[in-house]
């Protein structure tokens, strides 16, 4: 009796560890409704099924468990969006559709203007030749197709830590001018740092790219599950190989200035179902 006692207690131990380690790795990310260009709208709802799903349209958004049987869907706002509502279906075990409106509020105020000089070889980044246009047109199907990578599983753990320490030289939504040329708002934010910094990975994640670009020079995108997905572009030395699984924390490359960049400095964008949004969201206070 006594040892199967002990062999019970052992088995519930180990019962419990899983069980641990099950809600540290479905943590929920404690996001804010932000439901205006850039932000993310939170969609709160109610299921008894194990693993409801939500889609905008026909395109699937990341849902997580909060507790009990309380539910979110996250909806990335893209940067160019109109003031209006929108509307997100909800599917679960008695296949019920439900429709939630919600207003997307314009941002308080314009984005600000930055201006950005390329000289010499750099110049090539404001003008492509005909050279360069087909190596771009062939990278942007890549580059496209990364960004709209979508997988059933959550990797992501908890709310994000920032990537690399520094000063913000590039927030998000600003607008950009090079050499003269307008060109469309920063899709992320840049932090300025000395070259070979290392760069950490925010979340747990997989390496679904790896590769140098013609605009972004060394990248990596990682994907934290249901179409969350993060960028990092101009880096110096990509340490993170395609296909590899990283934990939040672990180094994946170092800061450099590849591609379109003047000097030293992490892009770090994140897209959310197919949507670019502020990356700041996501790593809460």
């Amino acid at each position: 009796m006594a040892s199967f006692t002990l062999r019970w207690i052992k088995l519930n131990k180990i019962s419990l560890l899983l069980l641990l380690l099950s809600n540290v790795v479905l943590a929920s990310i404690p996001i804010k409704h932000t439901p205006y260009p850039g932000g993310i709208a939170v969609f709160d709802f109610e299921s008894n099924h194990s693993n409801p799903k939500a889609f905008y349209h026909t395109v699937p958004l990341y849902t997580q468990h909060i507790k009990g049987n309380h539910w979110q869907a996250l909806l990335g706002i893209p940067s160019m969006e109109k003031a209006g509502k929108k509307s997100i279906t909800i599917r679960d075990f008695s296949t019920r559709t439900l429709s939630v409106d919600i207003k997307i509020k314009q941002a308080n105020k314009r984005p600000a203007k930055q201006k950005i000089t390329l000289k010499g070889k750099k110049k090539k980044f404001v003008n492509p030749n005909a050279k360069h246009m087909n190596r771009i047109i062939k990278e942007r199907a890549i580059l496209g197709k990364a960004r709209i990578f979508h997988s059933d599983k959550i990797l992501s753990n908890g709310l994000f830590l920032r990537p690399v320490p520094g000063i913000t030289t590039s927030p998000f939504g600003i607008k950009r001018i090079y050499n003269g040329q307008p060109r469309n708002p920063h899709t992320g934010v840049d932090y300025a740092g000395d070259t070979g910094t290392p760069i950490k990975a925010p979340a747990n994640g997989k390496v679904i790219l790896a590769g140098k670009y013609f605009f972004n020079g060394n990248a990596i995108f990682l994907d934290h599950g249901q179409g969350l997905i993060s960028v990092y572009i101009h880096m110096n030395k990509r340490i993170a190989k395609q296909g590899q699984m990283v934990k939040k924390g672990d180094i994946i490359g170092t800061i450099g200035q590849t591609g379109r960049a003047t000097g030293p400095h992490l892009h770090w964008g994140v897209y959310l179902n197919r949507t670019v949004v502020n990356p700041n969201l996501l790593m809460g206070k």
